[in-house]
C-alpha cells in the first residue's frame, strides 16, 4: 500500500519536472542540459528503499513517451528506462547506505552525497548514452558530447534539487525556510541574487559567465546566515536564472560552461551551508553543556552548604535526646528545638538563594548595615572554630557605608572563607592560630571584606586554579566553596581574590548603598 502511494505521488511529479526542464534538447534523442527529475527518483529510493524501483522505471518510461514521443522506438525506450532506473536506484541505495542523516546535517553526509552523485551520474550517463550510440540514436552528436551534456544535466539537476527535496521533508529545514521567508534580510539576499543574474545576461549576453563570480557574494552571505537552506535557495535561483537567461540561445558550449559553473557554485554553497549548520549545532551543544555544568555546580554548591547545617542538626538532635533522657525541663528542650528550627530556616533560605543565583543569576539586594554584617561574620566564625584554640578577631565595620547586598549569599561566602581558614589552621597545627575578619571602605563605592589567617597560606600549585570548580587542597571536600563564592561576588558586581603573600588572605569587594 505504501509503495502504491509513493508511486501515485512520484509519477506526476517526475513527469511534470521532466516537462518543465525540457529545454535545449540535443540530437534525435533530445538530451537536455538540466535534469532535476532524477533527484526525485534518487530521493525516493534513498528514503523508501529498492521496492520503489518499479515506480522509478514507470516514471522514466512514461516521461520519455509523453514528452519525447519515444524517439528511438519503444524497445530503446524500455532499455533506456531500465538503464536509468538501475543507475538512479543504485545512487539512492548508496546514499541510503552511507548517508547517516537524510537532511544532510553533517559535513560527512554532504561529502558522501556530492561524491556519489558526481561519480554515479558520470557512470549512469556513460551507460545511457552508450546505449543510444549502439542504437544509432545520437544522430550527428558524438558520444563524448552527448555523454558530457547528459552527465552535466543529471549531476546539476540532482545536486540542486535533491537537497531541496530532502529539506522539504525535514521539519527543522522547513522551519528555517519559513524563518527566511519572513525575514527582510532573506528577501534582500534573494533580490541581490536575481539582480546579479539579470545583470550577467543584460551586460554580457554572449559571455555571461564573465560576471558569474559576482553570485558568490550573496551565496556566502546567504549560506553563512541561513545554513543549508540558504545555500539551496541560492543554488535554485542561480540555476533558474541561468536557464532563463539562456532561453534565446541555442549553442551548446555556453550552456555547458554555465552549467559547470552552477555545479561548482552549488557544491560551494552546500559545503558553506552545512559548515554553518554544524557550527550552530556545536554552539547549541556547548550552551547545553554549560547549562548542565551550571546545574551540576548548583547541585554541588547546595550540597556543600547543606553539609554543615545537617551536621549541626544531628548535634541538636543528640542534645534533645540527651535532655529528654536526663529529664530536663521543657524550657531547655524548647531552647534547643528553636535553635534547630532557626538553622533549618536559614538552610532553606541559603538553598533558595543559591538556586536563584545559579538558575537566573539573580540576587535579592537589600540595605545591610556594616556592623550587622560583621556581627553575622562573628557568629559564623565562632561556629566554624567551635571549641578549638583558634582565636577569632572580627572588626566592627565602623566608618563603612551601608552595603547593598544579598546578605544570605554574602554570609555563604564568609562561611566558606572562614571555614577554609579554620581547616587550614587545624591541618597545619599552627601555634597561636588566628583568623581575622575585617571590613573597610574601598574606592568606587565599594567595601572590602578581608578574611586572613596566620597559617601556611595557599600552596603555589593550587593558587592558579584556586577558584575553579572541584579544585581543593583538602583531603576531603568537593572543591566548590571558592568557585561558588566568586560567583556570588561577581553577581554583586564585586570580586573575590586571594592576594599574593606567604599567608592566606582573601579580599571580597562588595557594593555600598549609593546615597546622594
Amino acid at each position: 500500500m505504501k509503495l502504491l502511494r509513493n508511486a501515485a505521488l512520484f509519477l506526476p511529479c517526475y513527469i511534470g519536472l521532466d516537462w518543465a526542464s525540457y529545454i535545449y534538447p540535443l540530437g534525435p534523442f533530445l538530451i537536455t542540459p538540466w535534469n532535476p527529475q532524477p533527484a526525485l527518483a534518487v530521493v525516493l529510493v534513498m528514503l523508501g528503499g529498492i521496492g520503489n524501483a518499479p515506480a522509478v522505471f514507470a516514471g522514466v518510461f512514461l516521461a520519455d513517451v509523453i514528452i519525447r514521443d519515444a524517439p528511438g522506438g519503444y524497445g530503446v525506450t524500455v532499455m533506456g528506462a531500465l538503464v536509468l532506473t538501475l543507475g538512479y536506484s543504485a545512487v539512492g541505495l548508496l546514499l541510503r547506505r552511507f548517508v547517516r542523516e537524510a537532511g544532510l546535517w553533517r559535513l560527512h553526509d554532504l561529502a558522501v552525497f556530492c561524491v556519489v552523485v558526481v561519480i554515479a551520474t558520470a557512470v549512469v550517463g556513460a551507460g545511457y548514452v552508450g546505449l543510444l550510440a549502439n542504437a544509432e540514436q545520437l544522430g550527428g552528436t558524438t558520444f563524448a558530447r552527448g555523454w558530457l551534456r547528459f552527465w552535466i544535466g543529471d549531476m546539476v539537476g540532482i545536486l540542486v534539487s535533491a537537497p531541496l527535496i530532502l529539506a522539504a521533508l525535514d521539519a527543522r529545514r522547513r522551519a528555517c525556510f519559513a524563518t527566511m521567508a519572513r525575514s527582510f534580510e532573506g528577501w534582500v539576499q534573494v533580490a541581490m541574487m536575481v539582480a546579479i543574474v539579470w545583470t550577467m545576461f543584460a551586460l554580457y549576453r554572449e559571455n555571461a559567465s564573465r560576471l558569474f563570480y559576482l553570485l558568490f557574494i550573496p551565496l556566502v552571505w546567504t549560506s553563512l546566515r541561513w545554513g543549508m537552506p540558504g545555500a539551496m535557495v541560492a543554488a535554485t535561483i542561480a540555476q533558474i536564472g541561468v536557464l532563463a537567461g539562456m532561453e534565446s540561445r541555442a549553442t551548446i558550449l555556453p550552456i555547458l560552461e554555465l552549467q559547470a559553473l552552477v555545479a561548482a557554485f552549488t557544491i560551494t554553497g552546500l559545503f558553506l551551508g552545512v559548515m554553518s549548520d554544524e557550527r550552530r549545532d556545536s554552539d547549541e551543544r556547548l550552551r547545553h553543556s554549560l547549562r548542565l555544568a551550571a546545574a551540576g555546580e548548583m547541585a554541588g554548591a547546595i550540597a556543600h552548604e547543606l553539609n554543615q547545617p545537617l551536621t549541626a542538626l544531628i548535634a541538636y538532635g543528640d542534645s534533645v535526646r540527651k535532655l529528654l533522657d536526663s529529664g530536663a525541663g521543657v524550657a531547655r528542650v524548647r531552647e534547643v528545638l528553636e535553635k534547630m528550627l532557626a538553622d533549618v530556616k536559614r538552610t532553606g533560605e541559603v538553598t533558595r538563594r543559591l538556586r536563584d543565583l545559579f538558575r537566573a543569576g539573580t540576587t535579592r539586594l537589600e540595605r545591610v548595615e556594616a556592623p550587622a554584617l560583621m556581627a553575622a561574620a562573628r557568629r559564623i566564625a565562632q561556629g566554624a572554630t567551635g571549641d578549638s584554640a583558634i582565636r577569632v578577631e572580627v572588626g566592627d565595620g565602623a566608618g563603612v557605608a551601608p552595603l547593598y547586598i544579598d546578605v544570605v549569599q554574602v554570609e555563604v561566602v564568609i562561611r566558606n572563607l572562614v571555614a577554609n581558614a579554620a581547616d587550614s589552621l587545624r591541618a597545619a597545627g599552627t601555634a597561636e592560630a588566628c583568623i581575622r575578619v575585617e571590613l573597610e571602605p574601598a574606592s568606587g563605592g565599594m567595601a572590602r571584606l578581608t578574611v586572613s589567617d596566620n597559617g601556611p597560606g595557599v600552596p603555589p600549585a593550587l593558587r592558579a586554579r584556586l577558584f575553579e570548580p572541584f579544585a581543593s587542597g583538602k583531603a576531603v571536600g568537593m572543591g566548590l566553596g571558592l568557585a561558588v563564592s566568586r560567583a556570588i561576588a561577581e553577581a554583586h558586581g564585586g570580586t573575590l581574590q586571594a592576594t599574593p603573600g606567604a599567608k592566606a588572605r582573601f579580599e571580597l569587594l562588595l557594593p555600598c548603598l549609593q546615597t546622594d
